[in-house]
């Protein structure tokens, strides 16, 4: 008897930890996309990921490369960050839908960037043939996979040497965030809190500054607010856009005057705000 509750409990914590691989959400100007990471079988890889959605280093970073029937490639940000070990595993190939790392071609060259399988790419895989490519698969697309397809239909500026295959109209990932685990009014509860996720960039303000928030739930205003607390200007934003990005000269013409300012944005169950700079 003993035994077999053992194995019991066993089963049930080889089961648990199945389904306990971090997800992240991506908010992109294409629709959200959902990630599952596979940190039980690379460990390095997965974990660098996750740190850097952590520390919000892909907010606000493009898919920089884009190659229909072929990839979808960001993570292109500030430099400075350290390379990491290759790290493969034999059950982790590059099929559609997974997600792996950029490199230069030498060993142990990826740091920040990734790609998303639009199909089928063994060839990258560094067990197989034809043997020239090492990328480490590190998760998969689980929710969305047509956000990625129809980024990967985006136009570009072409093949090199005459293009890198940029987008010509850039897609952006909004902000990349964990997705929360536990008992479902729990996780929606943290998602709501966290729907907000409020950036304005350029900062110090100028024409071509966005206020970039995403998942919208509730009715929800943006303000500015000056340093003495008077109003200045109110936009109101609907629920249900999944990712907004508003022009800052939507919420404050160029009338106002050079100084800070609070950027406030609030719904029924969430207050973020941001200070900004007018010159």
């Amino acid at each position: 008897m003993k035994r077999n509750v053992v194995i019991v409990l066993l089963i049930s914590l080889f089961c648990l930890n199945l389904s306990s691989q971090t997800k992240v959400i991506f908010y992109t100007t294409k629709g959200d996309i959902v990630v599952e990471l596979r940190e039980d079988l690379v460990p390095i890889t997965a974990g660098n990921f996750i740190d850097l959605v952590k520390e919000k280093y892909y907010d606000g970073v493009i898919f920089h490369r884009v190659i229909d029937n072929f990839m979808i490639q960001g993570g292109k940000g500030a430099a400075g960050k350290p390379n990491i070990q290759d790290e493969f595993h034999d059950s982790l190939s590059n099929l559609m839908g997974t997600i792996s790392m950029a490199n230069t071609g030498a060993a142990n060259s990826g740091n920040t960037q990734f790609f998303i399988n639009l199909k089928d790419n063994t060839g990258l895989d560094y067990n197989k043939a034809p043997l020239t490519s090492k990328h480490p698969v590190f998760g998969k697309v689980v929710e969305n996979f047509n956000v990625v397809q129809d980024i990967g239909k985006v136009a570009t500026n072409g093949n090199p040497p005459a293009g890198a295959n940029k987008p010509l109209t850039d897609v952006v990932m909004d902000s990349l965030r964990i997705v929360p685990v536990g008992p479902p009014a729990a996780v929606q509860a943290v998602q709501q809190k966290e729907t907000l996720l409020m950036t304005c960039s350029p900062n110090p303000i100028n024409e071509n500054s966005i206020i970039s928030f995403g998942a919208l739930r509730e009715n929800t205003k943006v303000k500015l607010i000056d340093i003495v607390g008077n109003e200045v200007a109110q936009i109101d934003v609907a629920p249900n856009q999944r990712v907004t990005r508003l022009p800052f000269s939507e919420l404050s013409d160029k009338s106002i005057t050079s100084g800070i300012y609070l950027l406030q944005m609030q719904s029924a169950s969430a207050v973020e705000v941001l200070r900004i700079v007018v010159r």
